[in-house]
């Protein structure tokens, strides 16, 4: 047995569906967003699949490299059971282990809140030798890249959703994100568990650093698994609930999972997570009718919260469907001509958001979806 992780659970093989290869996700370089000449090609993906790929970040290699390769060396080196007493350590989703759910997904990591250095005393590096306060400190430096890339990504999305200035700061703010070091270790039956069960982020958008060769994300389109094949040097971006709602529905958050490592592999990742302000009312602009009534993100936490505590599952934004929208007549998204036109939403789009919409309602009504 491996120890560094705990004992195996007898569980009976999932009837999983397996991933199709060849998802083709956009690619778009960072400088030609915060330029302008990429908000086009950022505005289409993330209405059309609510995931892309960024180049030209500005993350050095040496911190992606560095970052990953002493995670890996930390997690799968020391034994469990002196792992698990440290600051920020978890074994399985921390969402539910944190609210005492069981479940069996098969990964471990280490989390880290992005806040001042004098008020984060009890995270990752304290005890546990040398390696561990460098770990902390370089997820510490990797956080601040992955904010500046985070607010440069959503002002740009701010600027087509017309959010105000108000709204634009209070809706993403980078130091009440935090980070996570998965480590999804070499599985003894990779057919009886998933590395992380299929969910969608609360956040307002993710950004994900996976090793270079190793792949086991994937992703739901038009109610089929995908596999997301790894591509060196690229970030990954994926948008979060919170995205979802801001937009008023028209930015979709992805559902995805992760699967269990074969008994042969493993898998690393870093993830970056960015919220709003626990007392940011979330709303859609004017000239957007959105399907979701206003709510504070710290409602939509305690809610899931009470979710998970309740069921075992996150129920999410339909929660907080409007109550015409939560009727048996699904709602039509409604916007001014001239402000379709100017946003290059065509018909198809709005045929297409509206099917996502109508899906998502007859989801929740039978008891299938778990946003």
């Amino acid at each position: 047995m491996d120890p560094s992780c705990p004992p195996f659970p007898q569980a009976p093989p999932l009837q999983l569906q397996p991933g199709l290869p060849g998802l083709e996700l956009p690619t778009l370089d960072l400088e030609r967003v915060v330029g302008g000449e990429d908000r086009a090609a950022l505005v289409a993906a993330c209405r059309d699949l609510g995931v892309f790929r960024v180049v030209n970040h500005g993350v050095p290699g040496e911190l992606r490299g560095r970052l990953l390769e002493l995670g890996q060396q930390l997690l799968g080196r020391d034994p469990f059971e002196l792992k698990k007493a440290r600051p920020g350590y978890f074994w399985g989703t921390a969402a539910l282990q944190s609210l005492r759910v069981k479940e069996v997904n098969w990964l471990e990591g280490l989390h880290l809140d992005l806040v001042p250095a004098s008020s984060s005393s009890s995270q990752v590096g304290d005890g546990g030798g040398e390696g561990w306060i460098r770990i902390r400190a370089l997820m510490a430096d990797y956080g601040d890249h992955m904010a500046y890339i985070a607010r440069k990504l959503f002002d740009a999305l701010a600027a087509e959703l017309g959010l105000d200035t108000q709204q634009t700061a209070s809706y993403l703010t980078e130091r009440h994100g935090f980070l996570r070091l998965y480590r999804y270790p070499p599985c003894p039956s990779s057919a009886s568990c998933l590395g992380m069960e299929p969910h969608t982020d609360s956040s307002v958008l993710s950004i994900i650093l996976g090793q270079d060769h190793v792949g086991g994300l994937q992703m739901l389109r038009d109610g089929a698994w995908h596999d997301v094949a790894p591509a060196p040097g690229e970030l990954l971006v994926s948008l979060g609930d919170m995205m979802t709602a801001i937009s008023g529905g028209l930015y979709q958050s992805v559902r995805h999972r992760v699967l269990a490592s074969r008994p042969s592999t493993e898998r690393l990742s870093c993830c970056y997570f960015a919220f709003p302000q626990e007392d940011a009312v979330i709303e859609a602009p004017s000239g957007i009718s959105s399907v979701y009534r206003p709510f504070s993100y710290r409602e939509f936490r305690e809610q899931v919260q009470a979710d998970i505590k309740a069921t075992g599952s996150k129920v999410g934004l339909s929660r907080f469907f409007t109550a015409a929208s939560s009727t048996y007549v699904p709602p039509r998204i409604m916007m001014p001509a001239a402000t379709r036109r100017a946003h290059g939403h065509t018909g198809h789009y709005w045929r297409r958001a509206n099917s996502f919409i109508e899906r998502t309602l007859l989801e929740c009504r039978s008891g299938i979806r778990q946003s």
